[in-house]
């Protein structure tokens, strides 16, 4: 049977795996600004194993909160039934904090997010270029093994006078 602690406790957990996983996404975009593949692949797998542990404790607080009969209850609502003052007061204290640090990662993490965007519109863009260029004979390409191909697009301007 779990108590008000355990919940309070759950909360701080969160609290400091939000702190980490903002921790994360503020060197993704460090990596992603330096166009630094190997280091948001890292953060990427950092990531992952944050995101398993947040399952984990996502299940753990619906197990606690049914056992303290605030089933699908939201953090604020939980805090406007509890009855002991105490117990209020941190509860609320840590939902701001929990708040404020879930805010603050998603915006870092829309920050990278809108910076990945743009960088994939700038590679679709240049594919598209490549491929438009190649078929007027203009430019280098690569062919579809990954071969470079240099292809001579000398021009020679003429000026008629009549």
């Amino acid at each position: 049977m779990y108590t008000l602690d355990d919940f309070l406790d759950l909360a701080e957990k969160l609290i400091l795996l939000f702190d980490d996983l903002t921790d994360i996404e503020q060197t993704k975009l460090e990596a992603v600004t330096e166009k630094n593949i190997d280091s948001l692949n890292e953060c990427m797998k950092e990531e992952q194993a944050y995101l398993l542990q947040f399952r984990g404790l996502d299940k753990k607080r619906e197990a606690i909160q049914k056992d303290l009969g605030f089933e699908k209850k939201k953090f604020s609502e939980i805090i406007s039934m509890v009855e002991d003052k105490k117990y209020k007061e941190e509860l609320e204290e840590l939902f701001a904090t929990l708040k404020e640090t879930m805010d603050f990662y998603q915006q870092i993490h829309n920050n990278v997010k809108h910076l990945v965007e743009i960088n994939l519109h700038s590679i679709d863009k240049t594919l598209e270029y490549l491929k438009h260029s190649s078929a007027l004979g203009m430019g280098d390409t690569y062919s579809s093994d990954g071969q470079f191909h240099h292809v001579d697009t000398k021009i020679t301007l003429t000026n008629k006078r009549i």
